[in-house]
C-alpha cells in the first residue's frame, strides 16, 4: 500500500469537494474519480467512498444528494457562512487603510474559502469614495506595533508625509524611536499612540503613513503618562470629525430632518418639541471649525438655540467666510 498516494488522494478528494461544491452544486462520482486520475493517482469508485467515509469520520459534512442522474457529493459546512465571507470581503474593498494589492491579495484568499461558484458573488459589491493608502507595508506595520506593545518593546520608524507630486515622502531623515502604547481605529484609519521621550509626551500617528516599522528590543518609557490617559475620551476629542472643545449644545431642528441629529449624534439625545413644529436636541458635541463647517452645510434650516457664547461663535465664523469674499 502506498500511504503517501492514498493520503494524497484523500486530500485531493477533499480539495475538490471544497473548491467545486456546495449546497446548489453537487459532483458526482465519476467526475471527481476523474479529477483524481488526472492528477495521477488512482482511483475508483470503491476507493472513492472509503475515501469520503473516511472524511465524514473526521467530522466534514459531506452529503450525497441521490437524483434519477445519480446524483452527487457536496460539502456543506464550511468554516465560514457565505453571508460572512460576503461581509469580510466587503470589509476589505472599502478599508482604505489596506492597499490596492493587499486588497486583491486577501479578497482572493476569502474566495478560496468557499467554492468557485459562489466565489464569483463575492467579488466587490459596494463602493466608497475613499482612496485605498498606496503603502503596502500598512498591515505588517500593524502586526509589528501589536508585538510591539505585547511584548514591551520600542519601535523604529519613518514617518511620511504627503509630498505635492501626490506621493508619501520621509519627513525628516532619522528614524524615530518612541514607546508604543495603544492601537486606535477611528474614521477608517488606525493610529500608533506612543511615548516620544525626548518631547516628554504621548503623540499620535497614522499607521499608514509609517515606513520600516522594527522592533527595538528596550523596555517602553511613558507609563504613568498612558496610565492618565481615558482612551475613549482621548480617541473622542482627538480623532473624531468635530475635534475641538467639548460643549453641551442645544440645536433646533425642522422634524422633517430630525433623522440627520439621530444619524450624527445617535438615538441616545435629550429632545423636546420647539416652536412650529420643531425639535430642540440637547447633546454634548466638539464645537470648533469643522462642526460649524457640517451645520452651514444644512443650510438655514438647523439653528444652535444654545449657548449664547456657541451661537456668537457660530456667527463670527460664518461672518470669516463672508469676508474672504
Amino acid at each position: 500500500m502506498n500511504t503517501y498516494n492514498n493520503k494524497t488522494r484523500i486530500l485531493l478528494v477533499l480539495e475538490t469537494l471544497k473548491s467545486e461544491t456546495d449546497d446548489d452544486h453537487p459532483l458526482k462520482a465519476e467526475e471527481i474519480i476523474r479529477r483524481i486520475k488526472a492528477e495521477g493517482l488512482k482511483c475508483d469508485r470503491k476507493t472513492l467512498y472509503n475515501d469520503i467515509d473516511s472524511l465524514i469520520d473526521a467530522g466534514y459534512d459531506i452529503i450525497h444528494e441521490p437524483s434519477v442522474s445519480g446524483g452527487g457529493y457536496k460539502l456543506v459546512s464550511r468554516d465560514f457562512e457565505d453571508a460572512e465571507l460576503r461581509l469580510l470581503a466587503d470589509a476589505v474593498y472599502s478599508s482604505k487603510f489596506i492597499s490596492q494589492g493587499k486588497t486583491k491579495v486577501l479578497a482572493e484568499k476569502l474566495q478560496k474559502q468557499t467554492s468557485t461558484h459562489l466565489a464569483s458573488s463575492m467579488k466587490r459589491q459596494i463602493y466608497s469614495s475613499d482612496s485605498k493608502t498606496p503603502n503596502e507595508e500598512v498591515l505588517y506595520n500593524v502586526d509589528t506595533l501589536s508585538r510591539a506593545i505585547y511584548g514591551d518593546d520600542k519601535v523604529s520608524f519613518e514617518y511620511l508625509v504627503w509630498g505635492s507630486a501626490k506621493k508619501l515622502i520621509t519627513k525628516g531623515a532619522q528614524k524615530r524611536i518612541l514607546s508604543p502604547w495603544a492601537l486606535i481605529w477611528q474614521d477608517q484609519n488606525y493610529y500608533l499612540l506612543a511615548y516620544d521621550s525626548d518631547a516628554g509626551k504621548m503623540k499620535h500617528f497614522r499607521v499608514d503613513k509609517m515606513r520600516h516599522v522594527e522592533l527595538v528590543p528596550k523596555p517602553r518609557d511613558g507609563k504613568n503618562e498612558f496610565d492618565k490617559i481615558d482612551m475613549s475620551a482621548y480617541a473622542e476629542e482627538t480623532f473624531s470629525m468635530y475635534g475641538g472643545k467639548l460643549e453641551t449644545v442645544t440645536l433646533d431642528f425642522p422634524e422633517e430632518l430630525i433623522g440627520i441629529a439621530y444619524d450624527r449624534f445617535g438615538t441616545d439625545i435629550s429632545q423636546r418639541k420647539g416652536a412650529d413644529g420643531r425639535i430642540l436636541i440637547r447633546t454634548k458635541c466638539y464645537v470648533s471649525s469643522l462642526f460649524y463647517g457640517w451645520l452651514s452645510g444644512l443650510g438655514g434650516e438647523v439653528l444652535i438655540a444654545g449657548p449664547d457664547e456657541v451661537v456668537s461663535d457660530y456667527k463670527d465664523y460664518l461672518r470669516r467666510i463672508i469676508d474672504k469674499y
